[in-house]
């Protein structure tokens, strides 16, 4: 056997004895990478589920890049207080500017509640009956989910100014397009109510066109005040509320699940200044439609939410100037997760704010999921490692077989390095192999997991469409760590291999 080393003619011939090399001692080779194989499927199937459930808790139940700035609560005795009776500072337009200025902050966005009573009645057309309720809601820029919505614009505040136009066909529905106020701008029409039942409700829309609605005070044509629920709210009905409904008696056990798509642009009748517990001390009430214009994370968690310029004309009507000023809490959103601590901290202690509960528990999560993630790694490292140890008792064995056909190899011209070479090319397949074969493996695990996880659990508030998070460097990693560990255990052996003393061999020394 002669042994060309030079060029591409020696590494093909190289080539060909390790593929021989391979498939002579494949039972060998093929047990001890087993180890290989289940590390690596092991590394790629927990950290994917680590990375899904960190996206889960962090993207949907804690969004860790956006930071909640509340009023900050002093301790008096039992109780606790707010703001600026105890020296906190209040959370105004002053405070919003301030954040703005802060470095790593993208967008500063106020949220104001409602500051006074009100209900809500409906239903009728997707539950088969009107249902009751307290309304709690609050109010948000409509910038910060402009991005989010299907249909642009639908949640604006139509009342916030004039709008122009240069027809009829420019105008929401019920408004038409007017010349004599000094320049072309919608106005809404007149209209005639429908009668009101014997607790003072509006029994229709009355005859104003498309969506809108005769508001009974003012006896013109209103558009429904846009609303967004947030996801979890429908997911909270569906998951707990139809299912002990199903369980009762009556009518109510009939009501149906819901989905997204089937409520969008569905109304309701709303009552402000009025609840079924109390009324507003001042100012006179308003019935008011409203309409689910979309979903978003950004709205309460049980509520509603309209656009904040709604809020703040409702609150300054029912409560006073001062409670249309006053924000209840300011959203902060970063330019990235990774300036989340140095933003907190200018807020926290430069501003001297102080940050919704949630922001903590956040970061707790994060890292209680980073330290399993990481602990989980760490075992699949560790098989991996016990593999490659494996991998070089394995590779010992092989050479002491070899010997004799190193020796002839080395006598006919093969270089030292020609054979640490070849004993490396089989390592390095081996690991290749291995990576491919590990990562299919927890790729087909984690599937399985899903499947069983979508069919055997029954739904619940923020039920994940998958359990698992995948990204390429995943398979890069643990390809290229099977691979290297294979080499790692090869080592050794190629080592011993390549200086052998090819007469010592042959002459049976």
């Amino acid at each position: 056997m002669s042994v060309d080393n030079s060029g591409g003619a020696s590494f093909a011939k190289i080539a060909r004895l390790v593929s021989a090399n391979l498939q002579r001692n494949k039972r060998n080779l093929l047990f001890s990478s087993i180890g290989i194989l289940v590390g690596i499927s092991t590394f790629v199937f927990f950290v994917a589920l680590g990375e899904g459930i960190k996206t889960v808790v962090l993207e949907e139940v804690f969004i860790i890049q956006q930071l909640e700035v509340v009023p900050k609560r002093f301790d008096v005795g039992a109780f606790q207080a707010e703001g600026g009776l105890f020296g906190g500072p209040q959370l105004d337009d002053r405070t919003v500017s301030q954040l703005r200025g802060v470095e790593g902050v993208r967008g500063v966005y106020p949220k104001m509640k409602f500051a006074f009573p009100a209900r809500a009645w409906g239903g009728r057309e997707i539950l088969g009956k009107n249902f009751f309720t307290e309304l709690i809601a609050d109010g948000i820029p409509p910038e910060l989910v402009g991005a989010e919505l299907s249909t642009p614009g639908a949640f604006a505040d139509l009342d916030a100014g004039p709008i122009s136009c240069s027809a009829d066909t420019d105008c929401p529905d019920g408004r038409s397009c007017d010349a004599s106020a000094g320049g072309q701008v919608c106005v809404k029409r007149n209209c005639e109510p429908d009668k009101l039942d014997s607790r003072g409700r509006p029994t229709g829309t009355g005859d104003c066109p498309g969506t809108s609605y005769c508001a009974p005070d003012t006896k013109r044509c209103e558009a429904p005040v846009p609303v967004l629920i947030h996801p979890r709210l429908l997911e909270l009905y569906n998951g707990s509320v139809h299912t002990a409904l199903q369980g009762s008696k009556g009518s109510a056990s009939k009501i149906p699940r819901l989905s997204k798509d089937a409520l969008l642009g569905v109304q309701v009748w709303g009552t402000l200044g009025r609840s079924y517990l109390g009324t507003s001390a001042q100012g006179e009430t308003l019935t008011r439609r409203f309409m689910l214009v979309g979903y978003s994370d950004k709205a309460i968690g049980l509520g509603a939410t309209v656009p904040i310029g709604y809020v703040k004309r409702w609150n300054a009507r029912f409560k006073g100037e001062d409670a249309a000023s006053e924000y209840h809490s300011i959203l902060v959103e970063t330019a990235s997760n990774d300036v989340v601590p140095g933003v907190a901290k200018s807020i926290t202690e430069t501003l001297g704010l102080a940050l919704d509960s949630s922001h903590e528990d956040a970061q707790r999560a994060g890292l209680v999921i980073s330290i399993i993630t990481g602990i989980f790694t760490l075992i699949s490292g560790v098989i991996v490692l016990v593999a490659a140890v494996n991998i070089m008792h394995t590779f010992l064995m092989v050479v002491v077989e070899r010997r004799r056909e190193i020796g002839i190899m080395r006598a006919l011209g093969a270089t030292k390095g020609a054979i640490r070479l070849m004993i490396l090319m089989e390592a390095g397949i081996l690991g290749l192999l291995g990576g491919i074969a590990g990562s299919a493996l927890g790729v087909g695990f984690a599937w399985i997991v899903d499947y069983l996880f979508q069919t055997a659990t029954p739904d619940f508030p923020f039920k994940p469409e998958t359990l698992f998070g995948w990204h390429p460097w995943f398979f890069v990693v643990g390809i290229a760590g099977a691979v290297l560990f294979c080499l790692v255990g090869a080592a050794v052996p190629a080592l011993r291999a390549s200086n052998m003393d090819p007469a010592a061999v042959l002459t049976g020394q």
